[in-house]
């Protein structure tokens, strides 16, 4: 019964990685923009658990990806979609869809769904995305971020990452280990909104105000939680 269970979540876990390959539709794009502005707006509504102020101040991109879904039996895997913006001059950029993906090894079972917010602090996070992969904890150092909206770097955290970690989980698992973690820009699903010639860089440089209505939600929360 165990090796029939582990043999049936190994391969969920291969299905749902291989479905996420493929292009979304316009209106499921603009619903993954909703959704990671309503994970935003709520994560920044528990003054307690929120993302301090002070660490938003020194955001160079904020990426939110809602509903990472993690399965497993030992051998486990998890996969999302979201979106991410980038500082600019008067604001945040027009947002870039990227994917997450990873597997991991160890003491787990079962299936959850975790919405996660990725904090980038140094000025290299638009060229790192501009390769179209990065690898986390590799190609940029990551830490669990600090919580509470008064908390000040120097004295209740160091910003010594490059990235930090927000995860809101449900089901059995308590949180998200992103550590060795792939995040993927979806070149298909930012052709669909912005064309096939337009590059992650020249998305993540562009005044969100320019955005199609499609992802002008999550513009709009940034701007507003992060001015």
């Amino acid at each position: 019964m165990k090796k029939k269970f582990q043999f049936l979540v190994f391969v969920l876990a291969t299905a749902f990685v291989s479905f996420g390959a493929g292009a979304a539709s316009l209106v499921q794009l603009e619903k993954k923009s909703i959704d990671a502005s309503n994970v935003l707006e709520e994560i920044m509504n528990i003054s307690e658990s929120t993302i301090p102020d002070d660490l938003l101040k020194r955001a160079v991109c904020v990426a939110t990806i809602p509903d990472v879904i993690r399965v497993g039996f030992v051998f486990g895997a998890r996969y999302g979609t979201g979106l991410v913006s980038c500082r600019v001059p008067g604001g945040w950029s027009q947002p870039s869809f990227l994917s997450i993906k990873g597997g991991s090894w160890g003491a787990q079972i079962g299936i959850a769904s975790v919405d996660l917010v990725l904090v980038f602090i140094r000025e290299n996070a638009i060229e790192k995305f501009s390769k179209n992969n990065l690898t986390v904890g590799v190609d940029a150092a990551v830490a669990v971020g600090p919580v509470g909206r008064d908390a000040q770097a120097g004295t209740d955290y160091q910003l010594n990452s490059e990235i930090y970690s927000y995860s809101r989980a449900r089901g059995i698992f308590a949180g998200l280990a992103i550590q060795g973690t792939l995040l993927n820009v979806k070149n298909k699903d930012n052709a669909k909104i912005y064309g096939p010639l337009v590059k992650t860089k020249e998305i993540l440089s562009t005044d969100g105000a320019k955005s199609p209505y499609n992802v002008m939600s999550y513009v709009h929360a940034l701007t507003t939680y992060a001015p």
